[in-house]
């Protein structure tokens, strides 16, 4: 049975350092749950102290409503998937996948109507008699992978999965992974610094920077509604714009105003501008000028960073249509802003 995950005030110490800082979350049973941060935010650490390689030092940890402390990682009821991988390289995959049922004294009927389910779910029986060095890389993961469900565990835990396989593979296997999760229904945690495979496979998203947890959401509210400049600036890309808020208006430097936002705050603020939410129109039209200082071609769109007469740089993304011109290095430009894709932070 699917299990969901309780984590209260939650905490982590090396000498000085905080590694996990007094962190409360609520998995819901058969959620994809991902922990999305920087190297050093303290992720994996959580990760491991759910898995039980690593010491909780404050707070508990509840599988369902029952306290997982001081329960050894063997008798959690966990399947874990490694970055590594982790597979033994003197078994077979048939070998490596019934390790952990053999572990459980599985009938020999049963392990072997088991691994060859969970086999077939993953793609790996063709080549179930095969040794792990003549498999690729995403062949490998997804032993590990068949291995860590064939357990029926109650939580699945994955720590940057992904991470050694190439960027095409790595685009097909997380499909394969959030497909395999959804038919199975198994509660998921999942590991990763990478800001698009986290918004392609989750049901939620938990933002972390520094131990501590900055947003919790749904890819699109995470994406969409940032509740910091920190979470505006590490999911996807936004370029901040300083400016001054007054009862709803938004004055730039160069003294032109955008009016009728929803904003009551007064007082030096920051824009946050994604690629997409802004358009460049000719010099003078817009809500303030800018130089294109480098044009980059990315198949379907044009990539442009530009340089605002305030000497702040923004990045701003032009779609292909049959009319598109491609605009060249130096050109002065204006742009103009989609009002309501925008984000505003007060200054600090």
């Amino acid at each position: 049975m699917n299990q969901g995950v309780k984590i209260d005030n939650v905490s982590k110490t090396y000498g000085d350092y905080n590694a996990v800082d007094h962190i409360s979350l609520v998995v819901n049973p058969g959620e994809f749950f991902t922990l999305l941060g920087p190297s050093g935010c303290g992720k994996t650490t959580l990760l491991r102290m759910i898995a039980g390689f690593n010491t909780i030092d404050g707070g508990t940890i509840s599988f369902d409503e029952t306290v997982i402390n001081n329960i050894p990682a063997e008798k959690r009821n966990i399947g874990m998937v490694f970055q590594n991988y982790a597979i033994f390289p003197h078994m077979s995959v048939r070998e490596n996948v019934a390790y952990g049922l053999v572990a459980r004294k599985i009938k020999k009927d049963e392990l072997s109507q088991r691994e060859n389910d969970i086999m077939k779910l993953v793609q790996i029986y063709d080549f179930r008699d095969r040794m792990p060095n003549q498999l690729s890389g995403g062949q490998q993961q997804r032993v590990a992978l068949a291995r860590a469900l064939v357990i029926n565990p109650g939580v699945l835990l994955m720590d940057e999965p992904l991470s050694n396989l190439d960027a095409k593979l790595r685009i097909e296997m997380r499909s394969t992974i959030k497909k395999i999760q959804n038919q199975m229904g198994i509660t998921t945690i999942y590991v990763t610094h990478d800001q698009e495979e986290a918004l392609a496979i989750s049901d939620r998203i938990a933002v972390m920077k520094n131990g501590k947890i900055m947003q919790v959401g749904t890819p699109f509210d995470i994406y969409r509604h940032p509740q910091n400049a920190f979470v505006a600036g590490f999911i996807g890309t936004s370029s901040f714009i300083p400016a001054k808020a007054n009862n709803g208006n938004i004055t730039f430097d160069n003294g032109k105003v955008l009016k009728g936002m929803d904003c009551s705050y007064h007082g030096n603020v920051r824009i946050a501008l994604r690629p997409e939410n802004a358009k460049i129109v000719p010099s003078g039209t817009g809500l303030i000028d800018a130089d294109i200082e480098l044009a980059i071609f990315l198949g379907d769109y044009m990539h442009y960073e530009l340089t605002l007469e305030n000497g702040v740089g923004i990045q701003i993304n032009e779609y292909f249509q049959s009319d598109l011109t491609i605009r060249k290095t130096g050109e002065r430009v204006g742009i103009s802003i989609l009002l309501n894709s925008i984000t505003i932070f007060q200054e600090d």
